[in-house]
């Protein structure tokens, strides 16, 4: 991958991995190629509601190269004048017509043998001074630290502008999900942020309910499906047989999590008497509810029923702070809501 920088700069060029984050400058150019056997699959996210688009929510890229196409998707060579180009460039005008007609394809591009079909680079090759500008700019989940590990349930990891600073100026964050086979999620809500739920591998049943009480949608995700989920709307999902790995991405790089079952739970936070009182329980069974199930153990990621009554959940969990965040950092996030 290649990242054009302004001021004559000398590019950023790196190798990219599976599970890598990079988060990219408004405006700033970039190429990727695939050096692989395989194919290559990357999601693109925007912050359409970012100030700097002045009022236009509308997701906008352009291409320095590409074939001129009736969608309007071609390199922007082909909006000028060829004399002027000729002018600017310094060229005379068959070089200029090689340079804007020789292009036929658009966005992804396949090399011929006259221009090599692979360009690998080692990170030797690279070196700090070439590389280690990108560092600012990407994440990469395969190898980072879990904010929440639990045997029976998967995984969670989430990287917020606490862990790629950078991701305060996009005002974004993104996080990777893996659910064992029929574990699910604690039911629960961003304050802060909407949510844009794509699913990776695997299957899961997501129910989102709307503030009022109501169902929102209750629905199966397949290996390509995306959910979006509004602030304030308690969603939860529970993984199908073969698993569920999802990559979730927020519209703020602060997100504010709360949940209604789980370690993190806000019930149980609130005072029993209160519980009690609003849901018109005995002692005994708040007690059974919020005190002595296993759920008040476990912090968003729950395996199945029939996995805790087999080991305390107490004893496989690791983490629970999701997304790195101390007292100092909630407190932070939380002045920023107002």
């Amino acid at each position: 991958m290649g990242l054009m920088l302004p001021f004559g700069t000398e590019a950023n060029i790196r190798n990219i991995y599976k599970g890598e984050v990079i988060a990219v400058p408004r405006g700033m150019p970039l190429w990727i190629q695939n050096v692989g056997n395989q194919e290559l699959t990357f999601l693109t996210f925007a912050n359409i509601r970012d100030p700097m688009m002045h009022g236009c929510h509308k997701y906008e890229a352009f291409h320095l190269a590409g074939a001129q196409t009736k969608h309007g998707m071609g390199g922007i060579l082909h909006g000028f004048s060829r004399d002027t180009l000729t002018e600017a460039m310094d060229l005379d005008e068959r070089t200029v017509s090689q340079l804007v007609e020789n292009q036929d394809e658009v966005a992804i591009v396949r090399l011929g043998e006259a221009h090599g079909r692979r360009m690998t680079i080692s990170e030797r090759d690279l070196g700090a001074e070439k590389a280690g500008w990108m560092a600012d700019f990407s994440y990469r989940f395969e190898s980072a630290h879990r904010d929440i590990v639990q045997s029976r349930a998967g995984q969670l990891i989430i990287a917020n502008s606490y862990k790629l600073p950078v991701l305060k100026y996009m005002d974004m964050s993104i996080g990777c999900l893996h659910l064992k086979n029929d574990a699910l999620t604690a039911p629960g809500w961003f304050t802060n942020a909407d949510q844009l739920i794509y699913c990776v591998q695997g299957s899961a049943r997501v129910q989102m309910v709307r503030p009022t009480g109501e169902m929102a949608g209750d629905v199966e995700m397949n290996e390509g499906d995306m959910v979006m989920v509004p602030k304030n709307y308690p969603v939860m999902m529970q993984a199908g047989r073969n698993g569920f790995n999802a990559t979730f991405v927020m519209n703020n790089d602060k997100p504010i999590a709360m949940h209604i079952t789980g370690g993190d739970s806000v019930f149980k936070a609130m005072h029993p008497r209160v519980r009690m009182g609003a849901f018109k329980i005995s002692e005994a069974v708040d007690r059974h509810a919020y005190e002595q199930s296993t759920r008040a153990k476990t912090t968003f990621l729950l395996p199945p029923r029939k996995a805790t009554r087999r080991e305390s959940e107490s004893e496989v969990e690791e983490g629970g702070n999701i997304g790195g965040v101390g007292m100092d950092e909630i407190q932070e996030a939380l002045w920023s809501m107002f």
